[in-house]
């Protein structure tokens, strides 16, 4: 795929980076305090170095995730909120980057947003009673990543990349919904391996898309 192709040296890094995550996750837990940020920070520097005609909202995403993953580092309510916080500017911006690309599709559209919803309403039904507080915050959070999964896959299906933005983003709508059910359902360790690998692999997905979409593209 054109993805391994290009940036060879950052695939490799970013390799070293996804085993080096999944390896703090049970030993030497207390470098995830510096392995897990480094995952968007890598994300940013391979970004901003390859693309000559930069999308600053999506800069601001990633920036906002890098905080995010720092933040849900620690633990309690507050900080949990502030992460929340985080990602749901990084879903916006997403969104409003995605969506410069969109391509009008009512069937489409109407099919993409009945499933999404569907399933993010299933998730917080699963996980309701446990919410309390977070409830409003947790469904504005999941409004916010059905609309931009949802324009992800509205963009331009012609684009070299749109293929690999939608595995990007469905493995996002997967990662949080596995976080959330880790989060205020069951603690089973496995789940927290889940996340980090679909998160890990999301967040490279959809920048390398990003590049290989860019109008500086060669």
């Amino acid at each position: 795929m054109e993805i391994f192709k290009r940036h060879l040296s950052f695939n490799y890094f970013y390799g070293f980076l996804f085993l080096l995550n999944l390896l703090v996750l049970s030993h030497f837990v207390s470098y995830r305090i510096v392995a897990k940020p480094m995952i968007m920070a890598s994300l940013i520097g391979c970004y901003i170095t390859n693309e000559k005609k930069q999308n600053n909202g999506f800069n601001l995403a990633m920036i906002a995730a890098l905080f995010g993953d720092a933040f849900l580092l620690f633990e309690g309510i507050d900080f949990f909120k502030i992460g929340l916080i985080c990602f749901l500017v990084m879903q916006v911006l997403y969104t409003y980057t995605f969506y410069q690309q969109y391509v009008p599709d009512a069937k489409k559209l109407g099919l993409t947003l009945i499933t999404l919803s569907a399933t993010a309403g299933g998730v917080i039904y699963t996980i309701q009673d446990k919410l309390g507080e977070l409830t409003v915050p947790i469904i504005i959070y999941a409004i916010a990543i059905v609309l931009m999964a949802t324009s992800a896959i509205m963009r331009n299906p012609r684009l070299k990349g749109y293929r690999t933005m939608i595995v990007g983003v469905m493995l996002f709508v997967i990662s949080d919904a596995v976080l959330a059910l880790k989060e205020f359902g069951s603690g089973t360790p496995m789940l927290s391996y889940i996340v980090m690998i679909t998160y890990m692999i999301a967040q490279f997905l959809i920048v390398k898309s990003q590049l290989i979409d860019s109008p500086s593209a060669t």
